[in-house]
């Protein structure tokens, strides 16, 4: 949610922030770690009330997609946050849902939402998630696990995984951004996780490496997340080009966009500006990033297509 958009809702809907200008909310998006980016985003979102919100927060993230070229995206979103203030849970998946349908028509995006469980509020939380989630599954491709990582290993979770593989679903979690590598082995053997968020400090265990190499299980990477949230101090401390390098399957992404003053386009000038990343390691990534996603087979090899057809372009103007 961008300030503008916060002090939008936060009027519509009558409540109080502590914000008085959008400097101050751009100020107070300036984070020491990822317990204070929790705590910041968590205070943003009592200023949404109705589907007809979350739809028109859709949009405004849609639209911003439409300019940077973007031709499918997956989005996370929790129910937890929402209920636990007495809202309904259905007001967060029809208002997403609504948005993502609308992106379609008016921009050709492709999207889907990832509900997600919120780690650091436990597992029979996540349990009682799940039973509105499962009357819910033709509506995402995949559940995932986020917020806060340290002290919350996966394995807590796992009876709850368990559930939604059973029922077909996809899995991804957070693991290995601000948590050490052994969350990441967490959320693959605890979890039997398909894709990683994050995954950087998988570079701390060789065996991992190894093991990442040889299943080429997606690392959805996020530069411009990890030095908002201190895990780097600057970018070109960033391990993206080592990931690479060690033949990882590593994609890039934006995290959240708003708050961290980075969309996706951004993230791509600032590993190539600070880490050297060539132009076909972004094209190599995006590739990965294509077939990582939960995208249908036919959109996929769509955006093969044009992605094939680019880079053709490209190698012809070198």
């Amino acid at each position: 949610m961008m300030p503008e958009m916060l002090f939008q809702l936060a009027e519509k809907n009558k409540v109080k922030i502590p914000y008085e200008t959008v400097d101050a909310v751009e100020n107070a998006y300036q984070f020491k770690d990822l317990s204070e980016f929790i705590d910041i985003y968590i205070k943003g979102t009592e200023v949404i009330q109705t589907a007809e919100d979350f739809y028109q927060l859709t949009m405004a993230y849609l639209k911003k997609c439409h300019e940077q070229n973007i031709m499918h995206t997956e989005v996370f979103c929790d129910i937890r946050t929402y209920t636990d203030r007495g809202l309904p849970a259905d007001m967060v998946l029809d208002g997403i849902e609504a948005g993502l349908k609308q992106g379609w028509k008016q921009y050709a995006i492709s999207g889907q939402m990832i509900p997600t469980f919120i780690r650091h509020l436990g597992a029979e939380k996540a349990m009682q998630d799940w039973q509105f989630y499962q009357q819910h599954i033709s509506r995402f491709p995949a559940i995932g696990l986020a917020a806060v990582e340290v002290g919350y290993p996966a394995k807590l979770f796992s009876d709850v995984f368990a559930e939604v593989k059973a029922a077909g679903l996809s899995v991804v979690a957070h693991a290995g951004e601000e948590g050490s590598a052994a969350y990441i082995w967490s959320a693959i053997n605890d979890i039997k996780v398909d894709r990683i968020d994050h995954g950087i400090r998988c570079l701390d265990d060789p065996t991992l490496v190894s093991y990442l190499q040889k299943t080429q299980i997606p690392l959805t990477v996020c530069p411009c997340s990890n030095t908002s949230l201190q895990v780097y101090e600057h970018m070109n401390q960033h391990v993206i080009g080592k990931m690479l390098d060690l033949g990882l399957n590593v994609t890039i992404n934006s995290d959240d966009p708003a708050h961290f003053g980075a969309y996706l386009q951004k993230n791509m000038e600032q590993v190539q500006q600070h880490c050297g990343i060539t132009n076909e390691q972004l094209i190599r990534m995006t590739f990965n990033a294509i077939d990582a996603s939960f995208a249908s087979n036919e959109r996929k090899l769509e955006m093969h297509h044009e992605l094939d057809v680019y880079d053709s372009d490209i190698q012809h103007h070198v």
